[in-house]
């Protein structure tokens, strides 16, 4: 597991600092891949990704796939609590409690009976406005700082490399 993530890791690293792609792309490559990972559609951000990657394909496949997976298990429930909260302040549909909410409807079973379907619908309803216009304004404000912040950072890396006049040697072989 952990040299699984290591080579993630240096495989973004390496993307990068790869000559061959602009700042630009490499940044827009990384907002993108943010957003895609913070929008609301909850299954279908692979797909996405694969879509835009399909029909832009100057983007950085890695970058962008990278930081789709953003999004997982472990992020999954405060990027869209955060996203919830965003959009209930801004709907004004606020209140949700998750203690009121009776956990054992959810089971198989009671989807199988037909009670979790009806259950889900009318506990889950007042909530799905909220939780779209949310997650959207958060995908847009971190996919937007993201850009940003990635591109700074390139093009400051850039200008140190420009300035060594053949006396630096870069950070790649350092290591």
């Amino acid at each position: 597991m952990k040299k699984t993530i290591r080579k993630w890791m240096l495989s973004i690293k390496n993307e990068l600092q790869n000559p061959a792609r602009t700042p630009h792309l490499k940044a827009l490559s990384v907002g993108i891949g943010v957003f895609i990972a913070i929008s609301p559609f909850m299954g279908f951000h692979f797909i996405m990704a694969f879509a835009i990657l399909a029909m832009y394909r100057k983007l950085d496949r890695v970058l962008v796939l990278a930081f789709t997976m953003l999004n997982n298990w472990w992020t999954m429930v405060p990027i869209y609590g955060l996203g919830l909260w965003i959009g209930g302040a801004l709907t004004g549909h606020t209140g949700f409690r998750a203690d009121t909410v009776q956990w054992d409807m959810f089971r198989l079973s009671k989807f199988i009976q037909g009670d979790g379907i009806r259950y889900g619908v009318t506990v889950l309803k007042p909530m799905i406005l909220p939780f779209m216009v949310g997650n959207m304004v958060l995908a847009v404000i971190a996919s937007v700082g993201a850009y940003y912040f990635v591109r700074s950072l390139l093009k400051r890396r850039s200008l140190k490399v420009e300035n060594c006049e053949g006396i630096c040697v870069p950070s790649s072989e350092h290591n």
